[in-house]
């Protein structure tokens, strides 16, 4: 994959929106101390439609 590849997957990725959704779980000896829910959306701004 070159530089170029790339960049015209980050170019399509962003033109259409990406959404990143991740969980991560802290725990102790079987006991849950921090749970936290990651997200992110990644576009263009005119991609964004705001309500």
């Amino acid at each position: 994959m070159t530089a170029d590849d790339l960049v015209d997957l980050l170019d399509r990725a962003i033109a259409g929106g990406v959404v990143i959704h991740g969980d991560v779980l802290i725990s102790l000896a079987g006991v849950d101390l921090i749970r936290l829910d990651l997200r992110a959306l990644l576009a263009a701004v005119d991609t964004v439609e705001l309500t």
